[in-house]
């Protein structure tokens, strides 16, 4: 049994981009590529081989592996693959078309919300005997990652709608593991796919995975984790715990295991251009609120050092990180500064707007913090507005709030993942925020093959998001896995890929 705080909200890989529904997915489905631990560059798995076949990294040709099948003992062919990126293009359209018109009722618009931003480069896929041919509308050293992330799931084009969001509970992929039987919000059983073929060696072991969500008298999901934990009905927590239930795990314990590492994981604050009205729109206002976060307090405070203070959206680990953010506006502002380049561009204090947050045992507090450093010297009142996931994530897609609080996974192993959509076109975030600077600045990294070599454009790019300030970094997290002393494979149960490996783990 493993027990994990973030629920999924979807098993439909074109209709999900959460950490949760991704962990989930990529035991279920196979793409053409996949990332094997130890390695960031992604692997062969449903595909013999893939590779860019011209100079300027736009036409991307993978060859199917013949034999494969779904779960449901349907062989997968190429136009499987076609029709799985087809799909996701498709459906994103659809969104885009009826949030334009005005003759459909919102409550009747198409809700979407799936991994189409990841494909802004994808132009056209055409099928050529076992071969699969991805043309891009541009130079894009990133499409493999991407290929081989959930975005890049296989569908059977037989069980699943072009342009409707498969709601059955139900699975046909072809994975190391079969979905048996699956409750939203509740649980996930697995059971070994007899029939995978590919690059991990298949598990002798079902997974149940147990959900936790916050209880009906408020208590915490994380909180009540830390309890089934403590209760002896997990095996393996591998959700967020409390920072005090973290704070007082030893990990030289014999009574459980502990695997503990870097997280590629981050939390940031975002801060709309695009709501009308709000004085967030102004770049003065937001550099004044990036200035007064006090990243130390948070992290030790609220977070009780289970995290570290994070001055880019790069975090450590990843090319191109450094600490722009730190460099722009320090770690102790002068209020009296502050206040009179706020006066100065006009403005009668304090300046008023909504932070916005969800979910978390640590949440509340940590909004709080915030809310009290903002407004310690008369600068901000904020007034703060806290929403259930399952609303907050609709409203930040339609870009209905000022500022809000959340936390940002990569969705593969390379700096881009926390570049080009947040700051790029596709704007994941919803700030609004434009700037044919940054634009160029990422075509010029997707441009590299040579990964290492990228650096100074992330560095570049950070700097003037920092100086944007419509995202603003507060801290990375310290991953911990806690298990029952009989169970192995930890540390290769998740790395920085979105990929969770839970066919590694196996009991003594």
């Amino acid at each position: 049994m493993v027990g994990s705080t973030s629920a999924p909200t979807s098993v439909d890989p074109g209709a999900a981009t959460d950490a949760a529904a991704w962990y989930l997915m990529s035991n279920l489905y196979q793409s053409l590529l996949t990332f094997v631990p130890g390695k960031e560059e992604p692997e062969p798995d449903a595909a013999e081989s893939c590779g860019f076949t011209d100079t300027e990294l736009t036409v991307y040709r993978c060859t199917l592996r013949e034999g494969l099948t779904f779960s449901n003992g349907r062989e997968m062919t190429p136009e499987d693959v076609k029709f799985s990126y087809d799909r996701i293009l498709a459906m994103g359209d659809r969104a885009e078309r009826e949030a334009d018109d005005p003759n459909i009722p919102d409550d009747d618009k198409f809700q979407y919300s799936g991994p189409i931003t990841l494909l802004s480069s994808l132009e056209a896929v055409r099928v050529e005997g076992q071969d699969i041919v991805f043309e891009l509308s541009h130079t894009d050293a990133t499409f493999p990652f991407i290929v081989a992330g959930t975005t890049g799931a296989i569908v059977d084009r037989e069980k699943y709608e072009e342009l409707e969001v498969r709601t059955d509970g139900k699975v046909d992929g072809s994975g190391p593991y079969l979905l048996k039987s699956y409750t939203p919000e509740v649980s996930a059983e697995l059971v070994p796919n007899p029939s995978y073929d590919g690059p991990y060696e298949v598990s002798d072991f079902p997974i149940t995975i147990r959900y936790f969500n916050q209880g009906e008298d408020g208590t915490s999901a994380e909180d009540l984790l830390a309890e089934a934990w403590d209760k002896g009905e997990i095996d393996v927590a591998d959700g967020k715990l409390p920072p005090d239930v973290v704070a007082e795990i030893n990990s030289a314990s014999p009574d459980y295991r502990v695997y503990e590492s870097t997280g590629g994981s981050i939390r940031v604050m975002t801060l709309s251009t695009q709501i009308e009205g709000s004085v967030m729109q102004d770049a003065t206002v937001r550099q004044v609120a990036a200035a007064l976060l006090d990243r130390q307090a948070i992290a030790r405070q609220v977070q009780r050092n289970t995290v570290e203070p994070l001055y880019s959206l790069i975090p450590v680990g990843f090319t191109g990180h450094g600490t722009p953010y730190h460099d722009l506006y320090g770690d102790a502002p002068d209020p009296a500064e502050l206040q009179e380049k706020l006066e100065s561009a006009g403005y009668e204090l304090p300046l008023s707007f909504t932070l916005a947050y969800s979910r978390g045992a640590a949440n509340h507090e940590e909004a709080e913090l915030i809310e009290q450093q903002l407004e310690a010297d008369g600068l901000f009142e904020v007034e703060l507005e806290y929403h259930e996931w399952s609303e907050f994530i609709p409203m930040k897609n339609n870009a209905e709030f000022e500022a809000y609080l959340i936390g940002w996974r990569p969705d593969y192993p390379d700096p881009a993942t926390f570049t080009d959509s947040l700051l790029g076109p596709g704007d994941s975030m919803r700030t609004g925020y434009v700037s044919d600077e940054i634009y160029g600045l990422i075509e010029e990294t997707q441009a590299e093959s040579d990964r290492g070599r990228t650096d100074q454009g992330f560095r570049q790019i950070h700097e003037l998001a920092a100086e944007a300030a419509t995202i603003v970094p507060v801290w990375q997290e310290k991953r911990l896995v806690v298990a029952a002393p009989d169970i192995t494979g930890l540390q290769h149960l998740q790395g920085s890929s979105g990929v969770w490996r839970l066919w590694e783990l196996s009991r003594l």
